[in-house]
């Protein structure tokens, strides 16, 4: 079985982000610290940045509170293509695991077995409290999901680390929330492995259990003891100190699952046949236009097209495939000079690396040394008249280092932070160009 984890890839700072922390602060009430999350559902990204540490939430400690965020930027209208592969049912477990990396619970004598897949937490008779029409595309979770049964709600997270956009019905339950104020209604033995009981455990017999956990924190209305295995792979658990017992159990564990849908199509997707060159470079930088070795282009620019007009991919230093409404890197080669690129796949399904958006494009005098010409005819070796004649009129940032460089970071205030146009400036001639645009 195919077991992909989402562990931290290579940093990188126009990363798809998932931040998913909470402000820090002390617990004041029932109401405010366990507060029901909202019916919004949470959504975010597997991300090859490092994650910042989490902080305890103060005020509300639930899932709605992760400020999560998507990072989509493209079309909601692409064909999709690629046969569905089989999935097979995961087997539910008859017996409780005794070791607490297995992301067990059992649950009303039924042992959960995290992650598993949406129809069979389904047939466990759960019924979500949502949208099971709803996407979520490659690399991509969500938080509080509401499941109800016998009059008792639980929150789940969803996750799909397959190559294809896939409906919540057909993604995995990651993990699950069991509350104190949710199913307190609920007669329910609930227990975890090695003898950890709900509402009997303290703090001691967890210790004694897992042993030292691999953080912890201690509030006004409880002691939370966090057992981390990896990233996405924990068991958090709260000791309420009303009681001296366990009284909320929360589980995650992101792993693909055997039968994910990771089939690849070639179909060139909508947004590749809609890109039309510009007819001329222009002066406006809002545009996002450049030429690059005689042709003109606009970024995002599909892969395929520069492959028309001379370049090549170096497959050796290039992914071949990329996830849908994901990204990945391609080196392109012309005239012996390279540059290695973000490219944003903006179909949802797996496609080829051809299919996708070059969103960068650059050049230095340091290599590579590409003919690339930026709004107003400024290139390598532009004098820095020249730039601030062209930049005129335009939101632009000048800042010099103390090593006598200066930067001129020309973006349209509309737009994202990280898409601009950057041009740096060495004893009074352009040194470097890089311009990066990602919304299409």
């Amino acid at each position: 079985m195919k077991n992909k984890t989402l562990t931290m890839l290579t940093a990188i700072g126009c990363a798809l982000s998932m931040a998913a922390c909470a402000a820090s602060g002390e617990e004041a009430s029932p109401a405010g610290e366990e507060a029901e999350a909202d019916e919004t559902w949470r959504e975010g990204r597997i991300s090859r940045e490092e994650e910042p540490e989490q902080e305890e939430a103060g005020q509300q400690e639930t899932e709605d509170e992760s400020g999560a965020e998507t990072g989509n930027t493209a079309p909601d209208d692409e064909e999709s293509g690629g046969a569905k592969a089989k999935r097979p049912s995961a087997e539910t477990p008859s017996e409780l695991s005794g070791d607490l990396y297995d992301f067990q619970v059992s649950i009303d004598g039924t042992v959960y077995q995290f992650p598993m897949w949406y129809s069979d937490f389904e047939a466990l008779g759960w019924e979500y409290d949502g949208d099971a029409a709803r996407t979520l595309d490659s690399n991509q979770y969500t938080t509080a999901e509401v499941w109800k049964k016998d009059g008792v709600s639980v929150y789940t997270s969803f996750a799909n680390l397959s190559m294809n956009t896939v409906p919540f019905s057909e993604s995995m339950v990651a993990g699950i929330t069991l509350d104190r104020y949710d199913i307190e209604d609920a007669d329910w033995e609930i227990l975890l492995p090695g003898g950890i009981e709900w509402g009997v455990s303290n703090a001691d017999d967890i210790v004694a259990a897992y042993g030292d956990p691999t953080d912890t924190y201690d509030g006004d209305l409880y002691y939370k003891m966090t057992y981390e295995q990896d990233y996405y792979n924990s068991v958090s658990l709260y000791v309420f100190k009303e009681g001296d017992s366990l009284q909320k159990i929360e589980i995650e564990n992101m792993v693909e699952l055997e039968g994910a849908d990771n089939s690849v199509d070639e179909t060139v997707p909508d947004a590749v046949k809609r890109y039309e060159a510009p007819k001329e470079l222009g002066d406006d930088f809002y545009t996002y236009t450049v030429q690059l070795e005689g042709v003109v282009y606009a970024l995002p620019c599909p892969v395929s097209v520069l492959l028309e007009n001379g370049f090549t991919i170096n497959e050796n230093n290039s992914d071949s495939v990329v996830a849908s409404r994901y990204f990945g890197w391609v080196e392109l080669q012309y005239n012996n000079q390279s540059y290695r690129a973000i490219v944003d796949n903006y179909a949802d399904y797996a496609t080829t690396v051809e299919n996708c958006f070059v969103t960068s494009m650059e050049a230095s005098v340091n290599g590579p040394e590409f003919d690339l010409v930026f709004p107003g005819g400024i290139g390598l070796g532009s004098s820095e008249a020249d730039v601030k004649k062209a930049v005129d009129g335009f939101n632009c940032e000048v800042e010099t280092s103390d090593s006598g460089y200066t930067h001129y970071a020309v973006a349209d205030p509309d737009s994202d932070a990280m898409n601009e146009y950057l041009i740096t400036v060495s004893d009074g001639k352009v040194i470097s160009l890089e311009v990066e645009n990602s919304i299409d």
